[in-house]
C-alpha cells in the first residue's frame, strides 16, 4: 500500500514537471518564431492600470518603485514601466523571452533618449529571484496574461510567491484569461476538466492549455492576504492581428 501511495506522488510529480516543461516549449517556440512581432512594444491594458494607480498615488515621484514583471516576455510591458520612472524585476521562464527583453533595453538605452527606471531580466522563478534578495520586499507584483497557463497547483505556489514578495501595502495588479474567452470554433474542453481547461484544436497549438481563471479562483487563493481587492474587465489581441483575448484582471493591496 505504502510503495503506491509513493508510486503514486511520484507520478503526480512528474506530471507537474512535465506541466511546466509544457508551458515552456510552447513559449520558447513562439519567441523563436514571431519574437516582437507577437505583440509589439504597445503596453498592455493591465500595465496601464496599474501604472495610473501607482501614479495617482504618489504624483510628485517622491520614492523610487520597484516592480516585479512576472512572465515579461520580450520586455513590452516592462520598458514602459522603466520610462515612467519605475525599477523593474523582469522574470520569464524561457531563455529567448529573456534575450529578447535585454536586448531590447540595451537598445532603448542606446537612443541616448533619458530613461528614468531601470531594468534587469531574468531567466527563473519568482522565488529563485528572492533567495538572494534576503528580506527585500518589492513595491508592486505585476503579470499580465500568464496565470491561466498554470495548473492549480502551480497557480496556488505562484501567488503566493507574489504576494510574499511585496512590502506592506504593496500593490498586486494580475491579468488572465477569463471563461469568456472560450471560443468553441477554436478550442475544446479537456475531457472531465470542461468549463475549467480548453486547449486549441489546431494542432499545432495543442500543448497550448489555459485553466480559465474567475473571481472565485482567486478569492480561494489570496484569501485574507489581500486588501481593498477589485476586479475588472479587459480585452487585448491574442497577438498582432489576433481576435482579442478577454482578460479578468485582479488588484488588491498586500494586508498591513
Amino acid at each position: 500500500m505504502q510503495e503506491k501511495l509513493i508510486d503514486r506522488a511520484v507520478r503526480a510529480g512528474e506530471l507537474h514537471a512535465l506541466d511546466k516543461g509544457r508551458i515552456g516549449r510552447t513559449w520558447q517556440q513562439y519567441y523563436e518564431d514571431l519574437g516582437y512581432d507577437l505583440w509589439g512594444f504597445s503596453p498592455s491594458p493591465t500595465a496601464r492600470m496599474l501604472a495610473k494607480v501607482i501614479l495617482d498615488s504618489n504624483p510628485r515621484r517622491s520614492e523610487r518603485i520597484e516592480i516585479v514583471d512576472w512572465g515579461c516576455g520580450y520586455g513590452r510591458d516592462s520598458l514602459y514601466f522603466t520610462e515612467l520612472g519605475f525599477d523593474v524585476i523582469g522574470i520569464d521562464i524561457s531563455d529567448k523571452a529573456i534575450a529578447l527583453a535585454r536586448d531590447a533595453y540595451k537598445q532603448r538605452q542606446a537612443t541616448g533618449i533619458p530613461l528614468p527606471g531601470s531594468a534587469s531580466f531574468h531567466a527563473s522563478e519568482v522565488h529563485s529571484v528572492f533567495e538572494c534578495r534576503v528580506g527585500q520586499r518589492v513595491r508592486a507584483f505585476f503579470s499580465n496574461r500568464v496565470l491561466h497557463l498554470l495548473d492549480e497547483a502551480d497557480f496556488r505556489e505562484a501567488t503566493r510567491d507574489a504576494i510574499g514578495c511585496l512590502e506592506k501595502g504593496g500593490y498586486f495588479c494580475v491579468s488572465a484569461r477569463s471563461m469568456d474567452d472560450f471560443n468553441s470554433a477554436l478550442m475544446e474542453w479537456i475531457p472531465g476538466k470542461e468549463h475549467e481547461v480548453a486547449r486549441y484544436k489546431d494542432p499545432t497549438r495543442n500543448e497550448h492549455y489555459m485553466s480559465f481563471v474567475t473571481k472565485e479562483r482567486f478569492l480561494r487563493v489570496v484569501g485574507n492576504d489581500l486588501e481593498d481587492m477589485r476586479y475588472m474587465m479587459a480585452t487585448e489581441p491574442e497577438r498582432i492581428g489576433s481576435l482579442d483575448t478577454h482578460l479578468l484582471v485582479l488588484f488588491g493591496r498586500a494586508s498591513a
